[in-house]
């Protein structure tokens, strides 16, 4: 895995590749497999289990806020915000509109550092305010909408068209995030969106299923039948029957395309199906 330390020039100016695990405290390892290990125990949550965000924070510590948020900057629209507040409360919102009076999308969405990830494209790089901002009083709108917040890094998510998500973290304190923070995000993001798409499924209802039946599933989704399936997974088609009758029963569906339809969109990622 590489992580980079950008220099202050900003991420466009040039990357200098520096040891990926030099800069992480002993233990770091050991507790983010444990925050992983409790976020897909915990309920799902509004959007992300709260073990996760309440794990970030404590393991990042220094009073670090943890927001995660969904946006469509084009359309002045909050979709989704959950928020580990000071002293570990917890807030969250949905489908909020601005008429945007005080120009907060305008110009926060302008600042560097906010559409680094949507204006390159790059939504796996951890950045935060000092690689591109040098100094505190330089950053102006940082100043007039987050008050007494003087540092952001941010950990990019996929999402749809003209949707951002992220979870931003912030800090009262100048630089705010080192290295060793930068990196233990870093380690973290891979398995945020794996996290995400767990708790959708269950909120949607769809059972957790083994890999062998998520695969089935997926090669019906891409319309293969019983004896295509049985050839291509190398097993007999009296296997496929049972993967398929054992996911219908626990889904409640009558067919194995109905419990395609329904728990595909939720499958892990690498599971999902490819175009034929």
């Amino acid at each position: 895995m590489r992580v980079y330390r950008r220099r202050r020039a900003g991420p466009e100016r040039g990357e200098e590749l520096v040891d990926p695990i030099g800069q992480l405290h002993a233990g770091d390892g050991d507790a983010l497999v444990r925050l992983i290990a409790d976020a897909y125990h915990d309920e799902p949550g509004p959007d992300l289990p709260w073990a996760l965000l309440d794990g970030l924070a404590d393991l990042l510590g220094r009073d670090t806020l943890v927001t995660y948020t969904s946006y469509a900057p084009g359309q002045l629209r909050w979709d989704h915000e959950q928020v580990v507040l000071d002293a570990g409360e917890h807030w969250s919102t949905t489908e909020t509109e601005y008429d945007e009076p005080d120009g907060w999308f305008s110009e926060w969405w302008t600042h560097p550092l906010c559409s680094y990830p949507q204006r390159t494209g790059d939504l796996t790089s951890i950045v935060t305010t000092t690689d591109f901002v040098a100094t505190a009083d330089e950053d102006d709108a940082r100043r007039r909408w987050f008050g007494d917040i003087r540092t952001h890094m941010i950990l990019s998510l996929p999402a749809a068209p003209g949707v951002v998500r992220r979870v931003l973290l912030a800090r009262r304190e100048w630089p705010g995030f080192d290295e060793r923070d930068r990196q233990v995000v870093a380690l973290l993001r891979p398995h945020v969106q794996e996290i995400w798409l767990d708790a959708e499924r269950r909120r949607a209802g769809v059972p957790e299923l083994t890999s062998r039946e998520w695969e089935v599933l997926a090669l019906v989704g891409s319309g293969l039948s019983h004896a295509e399936i049985a050839a291509r997974l190398v097993v007999a088609v009296s296997t496929v029957r049972k993967h398929l009758e054992h996911v219908r029963e626990r889904m409640g569906v009558h067919s194995a395309a109905a419990a395609a339809s329904i728990a595909l969109p939720h499958a892990p990622t690498v599971l999902r199906p490819r175009a034929r």
